[in-house]
């Protein structure tokens, strides 16, 4: 029976709309939110993102610029733009510049979401100067490796309790460059006396062992807080396993990404409408950005070969019903598209802090190559 449901499609699924929504041209959602969204929040002159879309500026910001490049890059590939890709090459010098002259930063965790975006925009645009920013990153993020407690990468570089804890935000970002770097550059590339496929297997064993419960997949930064849940951290533990995948082809680490998706899927969703969600979300607030990062990298997961029909469907079936939600419910379109926190809500003031925004044009541009690829109308 289980496989004859399966080859006909029909799954029993509670992502699967009953009463459908009205269909969404996913590309063209995708062009609407990221064009409106660079149109919106780019700061021409200093050539930035601004905090919100009435042209605050958040100076000490600097993580969130890291997915603005993401954002970019996703609508360049799909779009292949010019003004996008101007915009990358405006964004470099321009962040440097907000940021003090230099990527170097107090946060490992914001200097990994900057090494992982600079990789892609080399890779997309070719623009040398990301290369060697990427590299120069990523040699600071390995400096930060120490044996206390057990190995990791610490949260900043300050010599209190706070800045020497150890978590999923410094380590998730440094696993998936470890594996990216290391399937891009191999053996060519040694740092701090190592390879970095060395580097991968220190942080992410780190992370597995210390970090998540293997029954489930729960990705948690203390064992008793379930309020530290975080969609991002179970993001960036499946884009590492995965990443992993790709270079070993030992399924232990496809199916610690596929363990955490579920539990991701079935957990870090709203209670009441089944959307993706942290608790905490706010007006202007971290963790509104969050989901978006989630959203990147389970997309990743359901493009792998490897990954059961059934198991992507589901996955699938989750991401478009997050994404008709926000697009129908939590999405103002006029005069431009704006996003809220919650992705049922829709912000009632005209107004929508970078972060909420950011997360909101990733599920966009997901949906926008998940339509591509073959997996949604």
């Amino acid at each position: 029976m289980a496989l004859m449901l399966s080859s006909c499609g029909k799954i029993e699924d509670e992502y699967i709309e009953r009463n459908p929504i009205y269909p969404v041209n996913w590309e063209a959602a995708a062009d609407s939110s990221s064009s409106q969204f660079v149109n919106a929040y780019w700061n021409s002159t200093r050539n930035h993102f601004n905090n919100d879309n009435f042209g605050a500026i958040g100076q000490y910001d600097y993580w969130p610029e890291a997915h603005g490049l993401d954002v970019l890059t996703d609508a360049y590939q799909r779009t292949k733009n010019d003004s996008y890709k101007q915009k990358i090459y405006s964004f470099y010098e321009g962040v440097k510049a907000k940021n003090g002259g230099r990527f170097y930063n107090n946060y490992y965790d914001d200097m990994g979401w900057h090494g992982m975006a600079h990789l892609r925009a080399f890779e997309a645009t070719g623009d040398a100067r990301y290369e060697q920013s990427a590299k120069q990153l990523w040699e600071w993020i390995v400096a930060g490796w120490n044996e206390d407690d057990g190995g990791g990468i610490p949260w900043n570089h300050e010599n209190t309790p706070e800045g020497k804890s150890k978590g999923v935000p410094s380590n998730g970002p440094a696993a998936i460059i470890a594996a990216r770097r290391w399937q891009k550059y191999g053996e060519s590339e040694i740092v701090n006396g190592h390879n970095n496929l060395y580097w991968l297997s220190k942080i992410y064993n780190w992370i597995k062992e210390n970090r998540v419960v293997q029954q489930s997949g729960r990705v948690f930064e203390k064992i008793d807080d379930k309020n530290g849940d975080w969609t991002y951290n179970a993001g960036t533990y499946i884009g590492a396993a995965l990443e992993y995948y790709k270079i070993t082809g030992e399924k232990v680490y496809l199916n610690d990404a596929m363990k955490t998706a579920d539990w991701a899927t079935s957990t870090l969703v709203n209670s009441t409408n089944r959307v993706l969600s942290d608790w905490a979300e706010q007006q202007d607030h971290d963790v509104n950005l969050f989901k978006g990062i989630f959203v990147r990298y389970l997309t990743q997961l359901i493009l792998n070969k490897d990954v059961p029909d059934v198991t992507k469907k589901r996955y699938v079936n989750f991401l478009k019903h997050s994404a008709e939600i926000l697009w129908t419910k939590g999405t103002v379109k006029t005069p431009v598209v704006l996003y809220g926190y919650h992705w049922w809500e829709a912000p009632s003031n005209g107004k929508a802090a970078l972060r909420t925004q950011l997360s909101g044009a990733m599920l966009m541009e997901a949906l926008a190559l998940l339509k591509k690829e073959g997996y949604v109308n």
